[in-house]
C-alpha cells in the first residue's frame, strides 16, 4: 500500500519506521485491517460477545477512507429499486438482500438507544424521487412489490418536495448520520486496541493453517485470525482481489450554512446517480453525477474534477434556484467499488487460511454496515455460510463495471 503522511505521500528516506532495524513484537486473538464501520463494526461486536484480544490497524485515522467519504445515507435499497432487485436476483434473493440492510438499521438504532446519539442519528427516512416518467413507474412497481414482502413503503404519486420530480417512493426508517462520528462511537464502545496511521504491509502465514504475521510500518503482530475490511482499497493490499472488483470514485459538494430548513428527509433521485440531504447544521450536501463521466471517475485517485463539479453545481442550481449564490464550503471524493454482480464479496481467503475480508460494497457501505460486521465474525469464528456475498462465487458471466452511484 501507498504510504502517506497526511495529505502526501511518503519517502523512504523520511520514514522512521522503515528505516529502523527493530519493529515492536506483539500479538493478538483477531487483526482487524481497515478502520472504517466495517472494521470498526468488527471491533466492538467482538468486545460485546468475546472476551479476544483484538486489534485494529488503519493506515490514516478512523473513517478516513470510503466510510468518511459518503453522504452518511443508510438506506435500505440494494439496487435502486427493488423491482430491478427482483429483475436481477429473483424474489427470494432480493428480500433477503432488503432484510439484511432493514437488520442493519435496526442495530444502528440499538447501539444508539444503548450508548447514547453521539453521531447525529436521526431516523428521518427517504425519498426516492422520480426524474422521469419511467422512474415513477419502477417506483410504483416497487412499492407494491415491498408492500407484498412485508416492508413498509408508500408510494407517491406527487412531488413531496417542491422541486420538479415525477412522484417518490417514501421509506420511513431510512437514516442519515455522520459516519466519522459513528466509528468513533463504536471504537470508544470497544476494548480494541487502535493503531492509526499505520500500514500494513504484508500478511502471511507462519506455518501451514496457523496464525497470520501482519507486518505493519511499525510492528509486526501474530494473530490467530485476520479480518480485512478496506473495502476500495482493496486490491492495491491483496492481488486476490484485483479481478474481482472495480474502483471508481463519486464526488460530493456542501453548501454554507442556509438560513432555513428545506429538507426534512434523505433523498435519491435519478435512480441513485443524484442524492442530496441537509444537515443538522441547514448545510446542503448533493452528490453524485458520476454517471456522465463514468471512464474518467475510474480509479483510485482522490481529487474533485471540474466536469463532475460542475455537473453538481448545475444541478444545485436546477433543483434548488432559492439558494443560488450560497456558497461552496467543501468538495471532496470517495472511492466505491463494484462487483459484477454488484453484491460484496465475504469469506476466508482459501490461499491464506484465517484471513477474512469483507469488502467491495459497491457504494453501499452504510447500508450494508454493522449486519456485515455480524455476518463477517460469524463466518470467521463459527463457520457461517456468507451466503449471497460468497468470495467464490461465479461472476464470469457478468460484465464488471463500475455501474451504480450511490454511496449510502
Amino acid at each position: 500500500m501507498v504510504k502517506t503522511v497526511g495529505k502526501m505521500t511518503l519517502s523512504f528516506w523520511l520514514d522512521d519506521a522503515s528505516n529502523s532495524d527493530v519493529r515492536l513484537q506483539e500479538s493478538c486473538d483477531v487483526a482487524i485491517i481497515g478502520g472504517g464501520i466495517i472494521g470498526c463494526g468488527c471491533a466492538h461486536y467482538l468486545s460485546a460477545s468475546t472476551d479476544l484480544k483484538v486489534t485494529l490497524v488503519e493506515s490514516q485515522t478512523l473513517g478516513a477512507g470510503t466510510t468518511g467519504r459518503n453522504g452518511g445515507f443508510v438506506v435500505r435499497g440494494i439496487e435502486p429499486y427493488y423491482s430491478m432487485a427482483i429483475k436481477h436476483y429473483g424474489k427470494d434473493q432480493s428480500r433477503f438482500l432488503y432484510h439484511f440492510a432493514e437488520q442493519n438499521q435496526i442495530a444502528i438504532k440499538e447501539f444508539a438507544d444503548r450508548f447514547g446519539d453521539h453521531f447525529d442519528f436521526a431516523q428521518c427516512g427517504s425519498y426516492s424521487l422520480a426524474s422521469s416518467l419511467e422512474e415513477l413507474d419502477e417506483l410504483a412497481a416497487s412499492a407494491t412489490l415491498m408492500t407484498e414482502d412485508g416492508f413498509d413503503v408508500e408510494f407517491l404519486s406527487g412531488d413531496p418536495i417542491d422541486r420538479d420530480f415525477y412522484g417518490a417512493l417514501l421509506n420511513p426508517a431510512d437514516i442519515a448520520l455522520n459516519p466519522v462520528k459513528f466509528v468513533r462511537a463504536l471504537i470508544a464502545h470497544s476494548e480494541a486496541t487502535v493503531y492509526e496511521n499505520e500500514s500494513v504491509e504484508k500478511l502471511e502465514s507462519i506455518k501451514k493453517n496457523g496464525p497470520i504475521l501482519v507486518k505493519t510500518s511499525r510492528r509486526q503482530i501474530i494473530a490467530e485470525k485476520v479480518l480485512i475490511a478496506t473495502n476500495a482499497y482493496t486490491p492495491i493490499f491483496e492481488p486476490f482481489f484485483a479481478d474481482k472488483m472495480k474502483t471508481g470514485r463519486n464526488q460530493i459538494i456542501v453548501t454554507a450554512p442556509l438560513a432555513k430548513q428545506i429538507l426534512d428527509k434523505i433523498c435519491n433521485a435519478n435512480y441513485g446517480y443524484e442524492y442530496f440531504r441537509q444537515l443538522p447544521d441547514r448545510r446542503l450536501l448533493l452528490g453524485g453525477c458520476r454517471q456522465l463521466f463514468m471512464e474518467a471517475e475510474s480509479g483510485y485517485a482522490d481529487v474533485v474534477t471540474r466536469p463532475v463539479q460542475m455537473a453538481l453545481e448545475n444541478y444545485l442550481k436546477d433543483r434548488f434556484p432559492e439558494i443560488v449564490g450560497v456558497p461552496i464550503a467543501y468538495r471532496w471524493s470517495g472511492l466505491i467499488s463494484n462487483t459484477a454482480d454488484e453484491l460484496p464479496l465475504v469469506g476466508e481467503l482459501k490461499h491464506l487460511p484465517n484471513a477474512y475480508a469483507a469488502v467491495a460494497f459497491n457504494g453501499h457501505v452504510l447500508d450494508y454496515g454493522l449486519q456485515m460486521s455480524r455476518l463477517l465474525i460469524d463466518v470467521m469464528l463459527e463457520g457461517k455460510s456468507p451466503q449471497l456475498f460468497d468470495i467464490e462465487r461465479d461472476q464470469t458471466n457478468r460484465q464488471l463495471e463500475a455501474s451504480f452511484s450511490q454511496t449510502g
